[in-house]
């Protein structure tokens, strides 16, 4: 098993967890994703959410690209643009995404992270609240108080 913390830009996670983008392009893919893995959705020191790994696809970055754009929400030449240079392209498939929110106090993550429970676990803190209840960050990654 293969779980890892991944790194998305806010509006990536926002149609992640909204089921309308179904697959992650990676430059770099992490070793060992298979079907059934958890992918942890950080943006900005949270996890944001949980999505289940539906399938893992390897191939050039033209092939990836024109395969899978449209389930990723991205121009395909922009898709193929990211992939080129990659050290191991490819695409994560998922589904059943689903919000929950934990403050990450593990390192900064910039692609991803394996989280593997030996010791990751400790670096969650569940944040009780309503599904759907977000707190709002600015663009350079705090939390805006509008109190």
């Amino acid at each position: 098993m293969a779980d890892i913390v991944l790194a998305l830009r806010p509006e990536w996670l926002d149609l992640i967890l909204r089921d309308k983008k179904t697959v992650e392009f990676r430059r770099s893919m992490p070793k060992d994703l298979k079907p059934g893995d958890k992918v942890y959705l950080y943006c900005r020191r949270y996890i944001h959410g949980v999505a289940t790994v539906k399938d893992v696809h390897y191939g050039t970055s033209g092939q990836l690209a024109t395969e899978y754009a449209h389930q990723g929400c991205i121009d395909r030449n922009v898709a193929q643009l990211y992939l080129n240079g990659g050290k191991r392209p490819g695409v994560i498939e998922l589904e059943d995404a689903y919000y929950d929110r934990f403050f990450w106090a593990g390192p900064v993550v910039q692609n991803f992270v394996y989280f593997n429970g030996k010791g990751t676990k400790d670096w969650l803190n569940y944040e009780a609240g309503e599904v759907g209840t977000e707190v709002p960050c600015s663009e350079d990654g705090k939390e805006q108080n509008n109190d």
